[in-house]
């Protein structure tokens, strides 16, 4: 129930930051004098964003699989939307890999550990491309395009370090040794307070000790399987690299062509700001602004970048809120996240 009222003040909050942001871009200014949008290649970058967003679900039912837990392709996917729909409400750090872990945790030959280590590995194999994308990007259009970066350096690589630290992060998280060492050495208060929250009936857990054991294992049966691991990955690059393709095509579809890869640097720095946002569900209007500020620094007059903005974002968030929506409600996600909702 706390959840429930804090997830809609902060929607409000939202949606009042969202609709200054309007008033002051006035992005429909750019639509009237643009007459029209291409709407062959406005639908084709839903389809892009939407694939990818299927994608993202299938490469961590591929993880899964490599784990052997007996999950189909649709239970991935339904998963996978109802925590983004969630987390799309009510923002929560590292919501989406908490509740898609909850929700496998008692799949058919699944337990806690594997559970843990899926997400964990997706998170990561997240953050890596994001990484890999925005230094690439970075390196070409400095090296082969001589455009300035509409970012400063320094930020620049603050962003690209982050994703590589909170890769290594999350890393951590799945090495044993590590893990087991800091229980051990961690103060009795700690154990005692850490062994009772494992103790709650909703998890199924028998201790710290035994995730510790599980995780171990689920590492070691995906390490076995490259294949999976690689292809899991490349799915997760494209599905990241789908929100600057949307841009791109919306931009050329409002009748502006911008090149491609400063638009994944631009789109690299929101991204990383969305990540931060732990408040506002969707980042609304905080995002939009982010994004057409970094369009302006590029060139595009106040109000077109402010277009751009507004059909990027309704591709790559709203329109995915009311699929993951139709998903979610359609098998009952308060049913199946009663008890984790109700909770706080």
């Amino acid at each position: 129930m706390l959840r429930r009222r804090q997830g809609i003040l902060l929607t409000s909050l939202g949606l009042i930051f969202f609709a200054a942001y309007l008033a002051v871009s006035n992005p429909f200014k750019a639509l009237l004098e643009v007459g029209r949008v291409d709407l062959r290649l406005f639908l084709l970058s839903i389809l892009i964003n939407d694939a990818g967003l299927v994608l993202f679900a299938v490469s961590w039912y591929l993880l899964l699989r490599g784990m052997d837990v007996r999950v189909s392709v649709s239970e991935a996917i339904q998963a996978t939307f109802i925590s983004l729909f969630v987390v799309w409400m009510i923002p929560i750090p590292i919501g989406s890999e908490i509740i898609r872990a909850y929700l496998i945790r008692h799949k058919e030959n699944s337990d806690i550990g594997k559970a843990v280590a899926s997400v964990v590995v997706h998170k990561s194999m997240y953050n890596i491309s994001f990484g890999v994308l925005i230094a690439f990007a970075a390196a070409f259009v400095s090296t082969f395009h001589g455009v300035r970066i509409p970012v400063r350096d320094d930020l620049l690589w603050f962003v690209v370090l982050f994703a590589a630290g909170s890769s290594i992060a999350f890393s951590a998280v799945l090495d044993t040794r590590l893990l087991r060492g800091v229980y051990r050495r961690s103060p009795q208060w700690i154990r005692s307070r850490l062994t009772g929250r494992l103790g709650d009936p909703r998890l199924g857990l028998d201790g710290f000790e035994t995730v510790i054991d599980e995780i171990g294992a689920a590492v070691a049966a995906l390490r076995s399987r490259m294949g999976l691991n690689l292809a899991a990955f490349l799915m997760v690059a494209f599905q990241w690299s789908t929100g600057s393709i949307t841009a791109w095509l919306v931009a050329l579809s409002l009748g502006r062509r911008m090149n491609f890869w400063v638009i994944v640097i631009i789109y690299a720095v929101v991204e990383f700001i969305q990540q931060l946002n732990i408040v506002i569900p969707g980042g609304l209007g905080i995002v939009d602004a982010g994004l057409t500020g970094a369009f302006v620094l590029v060139g595009v007059p106040l109000s077109l970048a402010s277009a751009i903005s507004l059909l990027t974002r309704l591709v790559t968030y709203w329109l995915e809120v009311v699929l993951a929506g139709i998903v979610s409600i359609h098998y009952g996600y308060r049913e199946s996240l009663k008890a984790y909702l109700n909770s706080g």
